[in-house]
């Protein structure tokens, strides 16, 4: 039997376990990127795994941020662990120096959390196996011999997928 209940999971549900910054790649903006890079560094000096979206690279990863800040305006880089927002990047350093943040993300303490990946060099985002990053799926049409071409279901908008060992 169909349960609509099921269909909504908090954040707390879905990111049990885990810990997510929210930042960005793109460099042009440099406070901003910088303010990024400090909070991965805080993160990689406590031997913390986590997952990273970057705003930059998905439109999807912008409207949930969006959505989880319950705002329109993008302000990165966000943490959250186990679904609670834990602030940015001020808030973050602030608990780093009282101390809080050790305690706050020492479930989440992982000796391989400072490795790089093998595969996809540690971007976290590989091209898309499918249509090799180019976001195009040539498909035959079967009552004709002329070929379409499609939009690959398979990866997001620039052509990556999220990489298959991280």
């Amino acid at each position: 039997m169909f349960n609509p209940i099921l269909l909504f999971q908090t954040w707390q549900e879905k990111e049990a376990g885990k810990v997510v910054l929210y930042t960005t790649t793109m460099g042009i903006v440099r406070d901003t990127y910088q303010r990024c890079l400090q909070v991965r560094q805080i993160l990689r000096t406590h031997l913390v795994k986590y997952v990273e979206r970057d705003v930059f690279m998905s439109r999807e990863v912008q409207k949930e941020i969006r959505e989880r800040l319950g705002g329109d305006e993008i302000s990165v880089p966000q943490l959250f662990v186990e679904g609670n927002l834990i602030g940015d990047a001020e808030a973050v350093e602030r608990l780093n120096e009282s101390g809080e943040l050790r305690s706050i993300l020492k479930p989440f303490k992982s000796p391989d959390a400072c490795t790089t990946c093998q595969v996809c060099g540690g971007y976290r985002l590989l091209p898309c196996p499918m249509c090799n990053g180019s976001k195009k799926s040539v498909h035959r049409n079967h009552f004709t011999t002329e070929m379409i071409a499609l939009k690959c279901m398979n990866c997001d908008e620039v052509g990556l997928v999220q990489c298959y060992a991280c």
